[in-house]
C-alpha cells in the first residue's frame, strides 16, 4: 500500500491489520485483582506501528479556568498531510500527586485506544475497573434474582439494550424500562456538541464523571441519569 496522504487513510491501514494487547498487569480495585495492558505496552504496540504510518500522538494537562478544570489535551497527527482528531479528556484534580499522575496516566492510554479503535482482551472491563465500581457492577449482573422477585431483583435484571450513538457509535434502539428519551438523545447530543465535547471520547469520559460510573455507551443511561447530565451541561453554560 502507498503512504497514507491523510490521517483517515493512516488509520484505515492501521486498522486493517491492528495490533494485538494482552493484559499482563495485575492492579487491585478495592479488594478485587484485576489485569490490565498499561501504557508501556501501548506506546510499544500501538505507537510504533502509528509511527510507521506517519501518524503521532501528543497529549498534555492543563488547567483552566472554566470547567471542566483539569483536562488532558490530545491530538492525533498525520505529520505529511498536517490532518488530526484533536480533543479534550476531563481529568479530577487532586492534592495528591500520585493519583494526579495514575489519572493522567490512564487518559492516554484511554484516548489512544479509543481514538484507533484497539481493544485489548475484555476491554469493557478495564474501563469499569478504572472507575473502581467494575468488581460490584459485575457481582451483581452475575447474582441471581432474589427469590420472590421483589424490586431490587428486577432492577439489577432489567433488560438493557444500547441507546443514542455518539460519533464512532453505531446508531441502535432505545433501551426499555425507563432508559433515555428521544427528545432526551436529542438534547443531549446538542448540549455536549456545544459544551465542545462533541467527539465520543471525550462526550463519554465527561458523562461518566458525571454519573459516577463507567458509561461505554450512550445507551447506559437511564433517563434519570441522562436529566442529571442535561442539567450539568445547562449549569456549566449558564
Amino acid at each position: 500500500m502507498a503512504d497514507p496522504k491523510t490521517l483517515d487513510e493512516a488509520l484505515l491501514a492501521f486498522q486493517a491489520d491492528p495490533p494485538t494487547l494482552v493484559k499482563d498487569k495485575s492492579g487491585q480495585v478495592g479488594n478485587q485483582r484485576t489485569r490490565y495492558a498499561d501504557l508501556v505496552q501501548v506506546n510499544a504496540v500501538v505507537l510504533s506501528a502509528l509511527n510507521k504510518l506517519g501518524v503521532v500522538y501528543k497529549t498534555r494537562p492543563i488547567v483552566r479556568d472554566v470547567e471542566p478544570r483539569f483536562v488532558l489535551a490530545y491530538e492525533l497527527r498525520h505529520v505529511a498531510s498536517g490532518t488530526a482528531e484533536a480533543g479534550e479528556y476531563p481529568l479530577k484534580l487532586s492534592e495528591n500527586p500520585m493519583q494526579m499522575g495514575s489519572a493522567i496516566t490512564y487518559a492516554r492510554r484511554y484516548v489512544l485506544l479509543a481514538l484507533t479503535g484497539v481493544a485489548a482482551e475484555d476491554e469493557d472491563d478495564d474501563g469499569q475497573s478504572a472507575s473502581g465500581r467494575y468488581a460490584q457492577r459485575a457481582e451483581q449482573r452475575r447474582r441471581p434474582p432474589a427469590a420472590g422477585g421483589g424490586a431490587t431483583a428486577q432492577r439489577a435484571h432489567r433488560p438493557r439494550q444500547a441507546g443514542p450513538a455518539l460519533p464512532g457509535e453505531q446508531p441502535t434502539a432505545g433501551r426499555a424500562g425507563g432508559g433515555i428519551s428521544e427528545p432526551q438523545q436529542r438534547k443531549l447530543h446538542a448540549s455536549l456538541r456545544d459544551a465542545g465535547k462533541a467527539d465520543r471520547a471525550s462526550a463519554l469520559a465527561y458523562i461518566s464523571d458525571v454519573v459516577g460510573h463507567e458509561i461505554t455507551s450512550t445507551g447506559d443511561l437511564t433517563g434519570a441519569e441522562a436529566s442529571l447530565v442535561l442539567d450539568r451541561l445547562a449549569q456549566a453554560a449558564g
